[in-house]
């Protein structure tokens, strides 16, 4: 007579097998998503850059696929080596899989909030060609690994200069997504956003839901609303805005508001 099922196919030692995966590929999970969005993508960037939805996408399929293969392969009654074997395959391909879906999010990652005329431009590792880099400042010749410092943009210097500039933006390359005009914000790139930054009140009388989301945040916020203007901060997914302090220019705060 065949044995039960739940005989041959040892279902308690699997379970568990599958739980103890489970829970190991969910703590790097959490390592993993502690690097990502503290040091990688904070708040707005994770949102405003798709660091999030590429993340959990990557997770969701790595800490589901490694147990499900351990539910299915797992059997004591296989040889101890054979065992060991399937299971350091199973292992091996999934941090494999976790370091390229980690390689993929560090490449998407913000790693400059540029300063372009009447907006601030939040620029992906991916959106540099690494063959400007020399052509940057040796203070930007290396992307950062952490942080999404706020830089200006240097004045165009002569016609060739205008001239290239202008026929590169026709083909989607602004002049934040260029290194060699990035500098530190200088006291010229300051004047720019204080003419071109707009008080808050100004989207507060825009729309109704326009001023429930900034009313909202004033009320979270504590900030006194006539000591701050906002610019328009544009992503690779969507377009939202950055409140600033009036005088010192510090953004306090992101709203979920297009405020072009």
């Amino acid at each position: 007579m065949s044995e039960a099922p739940i005989a041959r196919w040892n279902w308690p030692s699997r379970l568990r097998a599958a739980g103890i995966h489970l829970a190991v590929s969910a703590l790097l999970a959490t390592l993993a998503a502690a690097l990502v969005f503290l040091f990688w993508f904070p708040y707005p960037y994770r949102v405003i850059a798709g660091g999030q939805d590429l993340f959990w996408l990557m997770v969701s399929v790595d800490v589901v696929l490694g147990p499900m293969l351990t539910l299915v392969v797992f059997n004591l009654r296989k040889p101890r080596s054979e065992l060991i074997r399937d299971l350091f395959i199973i292992g091996s391909v999934q941090m494999a899989a976790l370091a390229y879906g980690l390689w993929s999010v560090y490449e998407s990652r913000p790693v400059y909030l540029v300063h372009e005329v009447d907006r601030l431009v939040a620029v992906a590792a991916a959106d540099v060609d690494p063959a400007d880099l020399p052509n940057a400042e040796p203070a930007f010749r290396k992307l950062p690994f952490v942080g999404v410092p706020l830089i200006g943009l240097r004045d165009i210097r002569n016609g060739e200069e205008r001239m290239k500039s202008f026929e590169l933006a026709l083909a989607g390359k602004d002049l934040s997504l260029r290194p060699e005009y990035w500098q530190p914000l200088s006291e010229a790139n300051r004047e720019v956003i204080r003419q071109r930054a707009k008080p808050l009140q100004v989207l507060v009388d825009r729309s109704e839901e326009d001023a429930r989301l900034v009313n909202q945040w004033l009320q979270e916020s504590k900030q006194p609303i006539e000591e701050l203007t906002y610019l328009p901060l544009t992503a690779s997914k969507t377009i939202w805005t950055a409140v600033l302090r009036a005088d010192s220019l510090e953004i306090v705060g992101y709203l979920p508001i297009d405020s072009f």
